[in-house]
C-alpha cells in the first residue's frame, strides 16, 4: 500500500471507511482519526509513521507536510450532508465543542439554518471546498480559489468516492488500489432518525443551498468529471 492520506469530510461515511481501512490494513498502518485542527510539525512527524493518515485533515496541511502522498476522499451531496450533520450534532452522545454543535442541540432545524453563517461556519458553510481547497479553520479563505484548488485535488486523487454511490465507487477503489479490493464498510457513526428531505420546507432547502454554492459546484464537478465510469 502506497503512502496515502484519507481526507475525511464530515458525514460522508468517513468513519465507516476509516474503520474498514484499519480492519483491512491493520491499526499499525492507519492513523487514529482526529478532528479538524492546524497541524504542527510535531503532529506531522507523529502521523508520518503511518502508511495511511486518516482524519479531518485539511489539504493545506497535507500540502505542507505530506505532499508526496496520494489522496483518497469521499464527498456527499452538500444539502444532504448538512442535514445529516445537523441530526448527528443533536445526538445525546455527540460532544458540543464548537458553536455550531451548541446551537444545533438547542434549536429547531429551521432556526438552526437561519442563523448567521458565521455561527454555523465550521461544518455547514461550504465545508467540502474549504477542507479540500484550503484549510477548514481559515475563515478568510478565498472560496473561488479554494474551489479551483479542490477540483485540482480531486483530479489528482488516487480515489474519490461519493456517499450516495459508495458501493460502485468502492469497486473502483479496488481497481486503483488492489490492497483494498473487496473492502467492506461497517455501519459506524450513523446519524439515525431524521426527517426526509422531501418533508422539509423549500425555503429551508434553499437556505442550505445558498450556504453551499461552492460545495454544490464541486460535487457536480466530481460526479461529472472525476467519478464518472470510464
Amino acid at each position: 500500500m502506497r503512502k496515502s492520506v484519507f481526507v475525511h469530510l464530515p458525514k460522508t461515511a468517513g468513519t465507516s471507511f476509516h474503520t474498514a481501512l484499519r480492519q483491512t490494513l491493520g491499526v499499525e498502518a492507519v492513523s487514529p482519526s482526529f478532528i479538524a485542527t492546524n497541524l504542527s510539525q510535531a503532529d506531522a512527524e507523529r502521523l508520518d509513521r503511518y502508511t495511511v493518515i486518516s482524519g479531518h485533515i485539511s489539504m493545506a496541511d497535507v500540502q505542507r507536510y505530506f505532499s508526496d502522498r496520494t489522496i483518497l476522499t469521499i464527498l456527499r451531496d452538500p444539502i444532504d450532508r448538512c442535514l445529516s450533520w445537523y441530526y448527528f450534532a443533536r445526538k445525546g452522545s455527540t460532544r458540543a465543542f464548537a458553536s455550531d454543535f451548541v446551537e444545533a442541540k438547542r434549536r429547531s432545524i429551521e432556526d438552526f439554518f437561519a442563523l448567521d453563517y458565521k455561527i454555523t461556519y465550521r461544518n455547514i458553510f461550504n465545508r467540502q471546498v474549504r477542507q479540500l481547497g484550503d484549510h477548514v479553520l481559515n475563515v478568510e479563505a478565498d472560496l473561488e480559489q479554494a474551489t479551483e484548488n479542490a477540483k485540482d485535488v480531486l483530479r489528482s486523487a488516487v480515489w474519490v468516492g461519493r456517499q450516495e454511490n459508495l458501493a460502485a465507487d468502492i469497486a473502483r477503489l479496488g481497481q486503483r488500489l488492489p490492497e483494498l479490493a473487496g473492502l467492506t464498510l461497517p455501519t459506524v457513526n450513523a446519524t439515525g432518525d431524521r426527517r426526509a428531505q422531501d418533508d422539509l420546507a423549500p425555503a429551508l432547502i434553499d437556505r442550505i443551498r445558498a450556504l453551499n454554492e461552492y460545495d454544490l459546484e464541486l460535487y457536480s464537478f466530481a460526479t461529472r468529471d472525476v467519478c464518472a465510469p470510464a
